[in-house]
């Protein structure tokens, strides 16, 4: 007869089967939904990479688009200032002026008209201000703005997703070890000694008991 028997203590063996292969089909599926958060922070890492570049590259070729339009505006408006004393220098002409003398300036006023009317086709007119200034700033900010409606131009959101998806991977992890422990336990029962049975029988349910509700909590954002 089996020492264990003789002295009245006999953990069944059923039971031990069962509580091994809980902890093991337990022990599978948090090691399997830590690697997905592992490589969901993965992806994020990716996608925040990403955006970065997109933040970057909207910023540059937003600025060279406004600044370039600007150019054009600020060519419109020194012709069209030119164009005012043009035409205040042709009204100060006095009465008996000849032909010779206000051709000129009527010739250069037509020029300058016509380039400042080329101007102004060149630059959006929508982000001219009231008060005949350009709108640089809010044109930028509009252009900033169509692009984020085409790429993601947010990589502080992603790299937080990458930051909580890697916290719980190694929450998952922490409660896998538990899991791990719990089955060393559960197997060294027929190893051990009739007191210490019963130790590692109490210690190994606990643990899975732990490390089962421990991933429920982390898996439902309670523990993040």
């Amino acid at each position: 007869m089996d020492k264990t028997e003789e002295q009245g203590f006999r953990v069944p063996m059923a039971l031990i089967a069962l509580l091994i292969a809980i902890t093991s089909v337990a022990g599978a599926i948090v090691a399997w939904r830590g690697s997905i958060a592992a490589d969901a922070a993965g992806d994020a890492d990716t996608a925040g990479l990403r955006a970065t570049i997109n933040l970057n590259e909207t910023r540059a070729l937003s600025a060279v688009v406004a600044f370039g339009d600007y150019g054009a505006f600020t060519q419109f408006y020194r012709n069209r200032q030119l164009a005012q004393l043009l035409e205040e220098d042709l009204a100060a002409q006095p009465e008996d002026a000849t032909e010779e003398q206000i051709a000129p300036l009527a010739e250069e006023l037509v020029d300058v008209t016509d380039s400042a009317t080329v101007a102004q086709q060149a630059f959006p007119n929508e982000y001219l201000n009231r008060d005949g200034t350009y709108a640089l700033e809010r044109q930028q900010g509009q252009l900033f703005a169509d692009e984020a409606q085409e790429r993601d131009l947010n990589p502080s959101a992603n790299f937080a997703e990458a930051d909580q998806a890697r916290v719980k991977s190694e929450q998952l992890l922490i409660a896998f070890s538990v899991l791990a422990v719990a089955l060393i336990a559960f197997t060294l029962i027929e190893v051990v000694g009739k007191y210490a049975k019963y130790l590692m029988l109490a210690v190994g349910s606990l643990l899975l008991v732990a490390g089962i509700v421990g991933t429920i909590l982390i898996e439902m954002g309670r523990l993040a």
